[in-house]
């Protein structure tokens, strides 16, 4: 009786040591499963902390410390990338996805961020070129051409690049205000530069200066009446300004000897004496 009373403690015994690891395993796989799930949904925290029960459950499975790990890299490496560590960010991911004993799930879910990460890397790099370009040209004073490029860069999605948006926005208006006061200093130049062009002076009215043409009439008159010996030998003194016209006394040289001649208009040719 007493052996019977043994064997059948035993077999319950193990009947329960069964039914707990049965429970536990159940457990377990779900933990596991339910990590992958949190994966696909995105949510790394979650499933890192259900693969750490798992690992908890079971410290010698492989495979679950290898999801771990795999998700753990994902978290590191979404930590870097939010501090501007995107290299080291970059190199857990790849990581993570050639990680060889891992979940393909989750070697899929690092494969996608390299992609999401390396395009947005390379749109980065695109826009921080157009910034440049658009800088370079402001130190050239080419200021239009700087904000043709800095309003084609403006125009994208900038919504993830603040320090670039923020630089290029305000360089523009660094240039504007430049472009502007250029204008107002080539306007300022081109005034002062009208006002000073030398305006025409009207002559001052000479009563004494010759009508165009009359002296040299006067002086062959005076030859060909033979007045005078020559022309180089005559004589002008002024004698009066009448009708505001001024009036000459004449002398010349006849056989040698200077003597008066007449009084002639200096305007209309005229001549008496």
């Amino acid at each position: 009786m007493i052996k019977k009373v043994i064997i059948g403690t035993t077999i319950a015994l193990l009947l329960a040591a069964c039914s707990s690891k049965e429970t536990g395993d159940n457990d377990h796989q779900k933990n596991i499963q339910k990590g992958l799930d949190a994966v696909a949904e995105n949510d790394f925290a979650k499933a890192e902390a259900l693969f750490e029960l798992s690992v908890e459950d079971k410290p010698n499975d492989q495979t679950t410390k290898a999801y771990l790990e795999q998700v753990s890299l994902i978290r590191q490496a979404n930590e870097d990338i939010e501090n501007d560590r995107v290299e080291a960010g970059l190199e857990a991911l790849k990581k993570a996805e050639k990680y060889k004993t891992g979940s393909k799930v989750i070697s899929a879910k690092a494969e996608e961020q390299i992609g999401l990460l390396t395009s947005s890397k390379n749109t980065e790099e695109a826009y921080r070129q157009l910034l440049k370009e658009a800088e370079s040209l402001a130190k050239s004073s080419n200021y239009k051409d700087s904000n043709d490029k800095l309003t084609k860069l403006l125009n994208e999605d900038l919504s993830n690049y603040n320090d670039i948006k923020q630089a290029a926005e305000s360089l523009k208006e660094t240039n504007l205000a430049e472009i502007e006061k250029k204008a107002e200093e080539q306007t300022a130049a081109s005034k002062e530069e009208h006002s000073t062009v030398a305006q025409p002076t009207e002559k001052t009215y000479d009563p004494y200066e010759w009508a165009p043409g009359v002296k040299e009439a006067f002086e062959a008159d005076m030859v060909n009446r033979q007045y005078v010996d020559s022309v180089d030998t005559l004589r002008y003194e002024k004698l009066q300004v009448y009708n505001n016209q001024g009036f000459y006394t004449v002398y010349g040289q006849i056989d040698g000897v200077e003597m008066y001649i007449v009084n002639v208009n200096v305007k209309t040719g005229d001549y008496h004496g």
